[in-house]
């Protein structure tokens, strides 16, 4: 009953589409449009039509609009032997350019109607989301906590729970360097120039719609970082130990809501995934199995498993952490900005590099 009353959605360019089949493949369109399936493309209502895009009339029968594709999505919008790209332009009524492989420049798509033009482009859009949220992420949005107060307290944490915690699969790397300490709002992939600068135009426009709006009476929004707690049920196989954040000095869950609404405004522009169910977990990665140094599980295993096989991580038991270190307080520091940046890519100060930088302070 819950999933046919909370249906699964996507957002497509300022509009909600549900789709009656989670488990179908969107990038696949063979035989049926979940969206767009039996309309009528000539009598398509635009009223209240909220599409951030412009649809040109070339003449009194033509009109077009372009869009950017990354190259690493347009084999998905083409299909095998052109099959989705044709199925598209049928059922839209419409004519879709596509550069040459080797070429550059935008997807042009010419119509008789704005109506149809904008429907082929939706399902265009549909396709790139369903690709691009296959692929790893490349970008991830995060509130840098690396002050000098907070590293001196981490370092402390860390040299005394590697001195009374001499607890399984617990070592020193797998701590996260002190100058990388943020709060994670959410990850994207950003295959390309147009799509970085896309993703740093969204998150300036979203200082002024939602950071701004949400702290102005707030501000410096002070964070408190204290408390542990881990991603899985069992503290003795834990892959990820985190610390918590909290407002001080402000109405509590601020913090909640404004990373909840970033993550809306990225979802609804097509490059981040949202759990329809539950709010962004706010957690400050402290230890991390993945970072472990050395051999991993999958050497236990034969040749033919080892190549189908993903690397395997090795947990480490973090209940005497817990026990002991539960409400370590790791200090209070100011939301001073927002970062934008680029996972695996470290900048001259220690911190990851930014790709787009907006502040939160009074300035």
């Amino acid at each position: 009953m819950n999933e046919i009353l909370r249906p699964e959605v996507l957002w497509i360019e300022g509009r909600c589409y549900r789709v009656n089949d989670p488990n179908f493949d969107i990038a696949a369109f063979q035989e049926h449009d979940l969206y767009e399936n039996d309309m009528d493309y000539d009598r398509v209502d635009d009223e209240g039509d909220d599409d951030n895009f412009e649809v040109t009339r070339i003449d009194d029968s033509r009109y077009c609009t372009s869009l950017h594709v990354s190259k690493h999505y347009i084999g998905s919008i083409i299909g095998k032997k052109g099959v989705i790209k044709m199925r598209i332009e049928r059922d839209t009524r419409t004519e879709i350019k596509i550069p040459r492989q080797g070429q550059s420049g935008d997807i042009v798509i010419f119509g008789s109607s704005e109506s149809n033009v904008k429907a082929a482009r939706r399902r265009i859009n549909i396709i790139v989301i369903s690709s691009r949220m296959k692929q790893k992420a490349t970008h991830f949005l995060s509130i840098p906590l690396n002050t000098p107060e907070i590293i001196e307290k981490f370092e402390k944490f860390k040299e005394s729970v590697l001195r009374n915690c001499p607890d399984r699969g617990l070592d020193e790397t797998l701590f996260i360097k002190p100058n990388k300490l943020h709060l994670t709002i959410g990850v994207m992939c950003l295959m390309d120039k147009e799509e970085r600068l896309r993703a740093a135009h969204l998150l300036t426009e979203a200082k002024q719609k939602i950071i701004k709006p949400m702290l102005e009476n707030y501000l410096p929004l002070k964070l408190r970082l204290k408390g542990l707690s881990y991603m899985n049920d069992d503290p003795r196989e834990i892959d990820v130990l985190y610390g918590l954040v909290q407002e001080e000095d402000a109405p509590s869950g601020l913090v909640q809501g404004l990373v909840d609404a970033l993550v809306d405004h990225y979802y609804k522009a097509g490059f981040m995934e949202r759990n329809e169910r539950a709010n962004v977990k706010l957690h400050v990665t402290f230890i991390n199995s993945k970072y472990r140094k050395g051999t991993s599980r999958t050497s236990i295993v034969n040749n033919e498993e080892q190549r189908n096989a993903k690397k395997l991580r090795e947990t480490f038991d973090g209940s005497g952490v817990l026990q002991k270190f539960v409400d370590f307080d790791f200090g209070v520091t100011e939301l001073k900005e927002i970062h934008l940046s680029q996972r695996h890519c470290i900048a001259s100060d220690g911190y990851y590099q930014p790709t787009c930088v907006v502040t939160c302070t009074t300035g």
